[in-house]
């Protein structure tokens, strides 16, 4: 329950939330993916989604203001912030200073990272090759 900091005012833009599940309440709104697919950014704290969004290849920034405490509660697969798909920001102003100094949009490489280590089959074709290898008993590569 920390709390977000606002973002600089950009013409034209518009912000998009969306709340985890278990902190909404389960309330309705709008599916991630479709918000996934409008949006032009996201940010993030670590929510899987993030794996998801960069097959977009769209910026991503990891707000992380709680590291520290969240590997301890909850224990991590990789360090996030030296393995990140984009821009990091652990305080509120470095989070407006990714957007103001355009960190954001210059982070495309580590997206190609992050896709390259975490992302290697997903590229249109993976469910064919599990029908195919489990359901049909072909050969294939993975």
């Amino acid at each position: 329950d920390r709390p977000v900091p606002r973002l600089p005012e950009i013409p034209g833009a518009t912000v998009l939330s969306k709340t985890h599940y278990l902190v909404s309440g389960g309330g309705r709104g709008p599916a991630i993916e479709e918000l996934m697919l409008v949006s032009d950014v996201l940010v993030t704290d670590y929510s899987s989604v993030m794996f998801d969004y960069a097959l977009l290849d769209r910026p991503i920034v990891i707000y992380a203001p709680d590291w520290e405490e969240y590997v301890n509660a909850r224990g991590v697969y990789f360090d996030l912030l030296s393995e990140a798909p984009g821009v990091v920001a652990r305080t509120p102003q470095e989070l407006v200073a990714a957007f103001e100094t355009g960190a954001v949009w210059r982070a495309a490489h580590l997206r190609a990272a992050f896709r390259r280590r975490l992302g290697e089959f997903d590229d249109g074709q993976a469910a064919e090759r599990v029908v195919r290898r489990v359901i049909l008993g072909e050969a294939v590569g993975f």
